[in-house]
């Protein structure tokens, strides 16, 4: 897809105070693609900040090193955000994943413009810059810096690393093109270790987590070709775990042979739940995440649902997922 690169290097030298955000729990592409242009930024000699409206797990500190991300709080940002003149949201999909902040950005009349590989219709937005077949966000910021020729220091090589092999895990997923192994072999030309990345993101597992994962599988109910696991509040406090543990665990489930479709359901408190959902790829998912109102890609989607409980949700997902099945069997 043709995207007008040079549309986004007009909007930052036209505008002085820049906000850079990206979704609810907040992963590595989101936050490498927004390390990545906030030194590209405040080498433009920009004030910028990174806010994103909640806090991101511990493994992804390491892209944090000059403590440049934030975790919003209305007594600490809403004067600062309410003198921005743009806005760059980053990986986002639907904009009510920017909680409050995206009331802000409206509120404030601040013009908004995302960065992005989910599927949108882009009615919050003033400007999109959307290509739902690219890999990866980091990999579209990456395409940014390449048209408009602009130099990479180590930290924004990092921060496009790990936005790259997350989201295509770590080159395994379809998404992966050709073009990925070339944006790797320029980032490791600059001095990215690929083992020190991938050992950050992936092999920092505490005990707490693993004792999760068991009670989880101890959960595990496979109905035909999908498997589902649950995590409830007494679970996370049986494990002193936290839901940040939970990442890793629906991929798991999905690895196991015969498992088309898998799918989590985390207990937030009473009667609030996170839906996390994968695919193989013989079905898509994200249109079940949407009836939950939620989305994410078609092999990888989430959603979170008030007032309910773990057997409705259950029960609606299987209904759904055996919809699916008799249509390709039609």
């Amino acid at each position: 897809m043709e995207i007008n690169w040079k549309k986004l290097t007009e909007l930052i030298g036209d505008n002085e105070k820049i906000l850079l955000s990206t979704h609810v729990n907040p992963d590595a592409d989101g936050l490498g693609s927004q390390v990545a242009i906030y030194y590209h930024l405040k080498n433009l000699n920009k004030e910028c900040r990174i806010i994103n409206i909640s806090n991101m797990m511990d493994k992804y500190e390491f892209l944090n090193k000059d403590n440049i991300i934030e975790q919003y709080s209305s007594e600490e940002h809403n004067s600062w955000i309410q003198g921005c003149d743009l806005s760059i949201i980053f990986d986002i999909g639907n904009h009510t994943r920017l909680g409050e902040i995206s009331n802000l950005i409206k509120k404030n009349n601040i013009y908004c413009i995302s960065i992005d590989h989910h599927p949108s219709d882009g009615s919050y937005f003033d400007y999109q810059f959307l290509d739902i077949k690219s890999p990866a966000t980091g990999f579209m910021v990456w395409q940014y810096f390449k048209h408009e020729k602009i130099n990479l220091s180590y930290d924004m090589a990092e921060g496009l690393y790990a936005a790259l092999i997350t989201d295509t895990g770590s080159f395994r997923y379809n998404s992966t093109i050709s073009e990925c192994h070339l944006m790797a072999k320029e980032l490791l030309d600059l001095g990215i270790k690929p083992y020190d990345v991938y050992a950050n993101i992936y092999e920092q597992r505490t005990l707490s987590q693993i004792k999760l994962f068991g009670k989880a599988i101890e959960s595990l109910k496979i109905v035909d070709e999908f498997g589902c696991i649950k995590i409830s509040l007494s679970m996370l406090e049986e494990c002193d775990a936290t839901l940040d543990d939970i990442d890793g665990f629906t991929d798991f489930i999905r690895s196991i042979k015969g498992v088309e479709v898998a799918f989590m359901i985390s207990e937030i408190k009473e009667g609030k739940y996170r839906i996390n959902f994968r695919s193989r790829g013989k079905y898509i998912i994200n249109d079940i995440a949407e009836h939950f109102n939620g989305g994410g890609h078609k092999l990888a989607a989430g959603a979170t649902v008030e007032n309910s409980s773990f057997l409705e949700i259950e029960n609606t997902i299987l209904t759904k997922l055996n919809d699916k099945k008799d249509a390709l069997c039609q």
